[in-house]
C-alpha cells in the first residue's frame, strides 16, 4: 500500500515557482494534504482562485494559501504564483496515490489470443480477453476484466480500466484513458419501420479515438454506419456520456457529464458541453461553441458563441427568455388586480346607468 505523501512548505514554493509572502521559518512546515480553503488543516496547503471566496483567508487554518499576486499578496501565509490552477494542479500530481496496475505481463487468467500483438512492457489484467488480430501498443495497460475485440488497434501508454469493451476494429491512439465500463463501438442506434416492426440497420464503420482522449466511466462512443466515428485529439469527456454513430468530435473538446449527441453530430475544435446537454441528429457546432447545463440543441450553433436553453438559443437572449417568466406569477398577480378593478368600474358604471 503507497504511504500517504508529505512534503515540506519549500518543497512546494520550489515546485510551482512561486513567491512566499510569509517568514522563511514556515518553509520547513511538513504539508501532508490539499484541502479546500473553508475546511484545511494545519498540515494542509490550499488555493484562491476567485475573488469572492477571499472571505474565506481569514478563517482558514491552512499552512499556505496559493493565489494571485492580486489576491494574496498581502496575505501572510500566501504562495503567490501567475497560474493559480496550473500551480494547484501541479501539487495535486504529488500527492495522487495512484490505482495499483496489474502487475507486468500477462496475468495467468486472461486470455490473449495467439494472432494478437503486443508491444513491450504491456500489462494484462486477470479475465481481460484480447480476441485475434488485436494490436496493443508499448506500456499500455489492461485492467481486470476488459474485453479487446478483433482487430482492434490500440496506441501506447494507454490505460483501458477495468470491464471496458472495445468491439471489433476500433482504433485508439496514444496516451487514451478509458475509465471503467466505457464501451467503444457499439452499434448505432439504427433502425426502420416495416412491416409492422423495426428493421436494423447494420453498422459497418468503426471508432477511431485520437491521442490524449479521455472518456469516463460508463460512457458509449458508438461505431459509425458507413464511415467512422471520430473522438478529436485532447478531447475530454465526462461520465455516462451518449456519443452517437458517425459524430465526429474535433480536438480539445470538454463534455461533461450525461450530455448526449444524436447521430452525426459534428463539433468543432474546442467545443464545450455542460452537463445533460442533447444535441439533435446531424447538428453542427463551430469552433469554440459553449452550450449551457441541460439545453437542448435543435439547430446549428456558429463558432465562438454561447448557447443555453431549450431549444438552446444565444444565452443573452436565453436568459432575457428565462427573466421574463420568472416574472409571469407578478405579471398574473397584477392582470388579476387590473381584472377586478375593471370589473368593479363596469359594476358602477351600470349603477349609474340604472340608478
Amino acid at each position: 500500500m503507497n504511504a500517504t505523501p508529505t512534503f515540506t512548505l519549500g518543497q512546494l514554493v520550489e515546485l510551482v515557482r512561486g513567491r512566499y509572502v510569509g517568514p522563511a521559518t514556515d518553509l520547513m512546515k511538513t504539508v501532508s494534504s490539499v484541502a479546500p480553503i473553508h475546511d484545511a488543516a494545519a498540515d494542509s496547503i490550499t488555493w484562491l482562485a476567485e475573488e469572492k471566496h477571499s472571505r474565506h483567508l481569514a478563517e482558514t487554518r491552512a499552512a499556505a494559501v496559493i493565489g494571485s499576486e492580486k489576491l494574496i499578496a498581502s496575505y501572510p501565509r500566501g504562495i503567490v504564483v501567475s497560474d493559480p490552477d496550473v500551480a494547484v494542479a501541479e501539487i495535486l500530481d504529488k500527492f495522487l496515490i495512484p490505482q495499483e496496475p496489474p502487475e507486468p505481463g500477462i496475468h495467468p487468467q486472461a486470455i490473449v489470443h495467439s494472432s494478437a500483438k503486443l508491444g513491450r512492457d504491456v500489462r494484462i489484467g486477470a479475465f481481460a480477453v484480447i480476441h485475434p488480430e488485436a494490436t496493443i501498443g508499448e506500456r499500455t495497460i489492461v485492467h481486470e476484466g476488459v474485453t479487446i475485440g478483433r482487430g482492434v488497434a490500440i496506441g501506447s501508454d494507454c490505460t483501458i480500466y477495468d470491464r471496458c469493451v472495445l468491439y471489433d476494429r476500433a482504433i485508439l491512439g496514444n496516451r487514451v484513458i478509458l475509465h471503467a465500463g466505457v464501451v467503444i463501438g457499439a452499434d448505432g442506434f439504427g433502425y426502420i419501420f416495416r412491416n409492422q416492426g423495426h428493421r436494423k440497420l447494420a453498422h459497418i464503420g468503426n471508432v477511431i479515438i485520437e491521442d490524449d482522449v479521455e472518456i469516463g466511466p460508463n460512457s458509449v462512443v458508438d461505431r459509425g454506419k458507413l464511415g467512422p466515428t471520430r473522438i478529436g485529439r485532447g478531447t475530454k469527456i465526462d461520465a455516462l456520456v451518449m456519443v452517437g454513430h458517425n459524430v465526429q468530435i474535433g480536438p480539445l473538446c470538454v463534455l461533461a457529464g450525461q450530455a448526449g449527441l444524436s447521430g452525426s453530430v459534428r463539433l468543432g475544435a474546442g467545443v464545450a458541453l455542460g452537463g445533460q446537454v442533447g444535441i439533435s441528429h446531424g447538428i453542427v457546432l463551430g469552433d469554440q461553441a459553449r452550450v449551457g447545463a441541460q439545453s437542448g440543441v435543435m439547430s446549428d450553433i456558429p463558432a465562438g458563441t454561447t448557447f443555453f436553453g431549450t431549444p438552446a438559443e444565444e444565452s443573452s437572449a436565453a436568459m432575457r427568455a428565462v427573466a421574463r417568466v420568472r416574472r409571469l406569477q407578478k405579471l398574473h398577480e397584477e392582470v388579476a388586480r387590473l381584472a377586478g378593478r375593471v370589473k368593479a368600474l363596469e359594476a358602477a358604471t351600470d349603477d349609474r346607468k340604472h340608478g
